[in-house]
């Protein structure tokens, strides 16, 4: 019977941190690697808004605003 109340209560904390919200370090990572990515591309002018949201499946939200968008190659198909 131990064994059983012991495997509830893992599967009681996974599912309250798979609801929980995503924690700030990586919030962190993901806007730094986005900003990263973006600005090879474009001039950025400010922060990049980022939003997770969880209902059913995940919506992820990004806004960047560009000064331009930078030269590069052309690239061909």
């Amino acid at each position: 019977m131990r064994r059983l109340t012991e495997g509830a209560e893992r599967a009681k904390d996974l599912l309250k941190r798979e609801n929980s919200p995503l924690p700030a370090e990586c919030e962190q990572v993901i806007v730094s690697d986005l900003e990263k990515t973006l600005s090879a591309y474009f001039t950025l002018e400010g922060k990049i808004k980022f939003q997770l949201v969880r209902k059913d499946e995940y919506t992820i939200t990004i806004v960047a605003k560009a000064l331009q968008v930078k030269p590069f190659g052309i690239v061909k198909g």
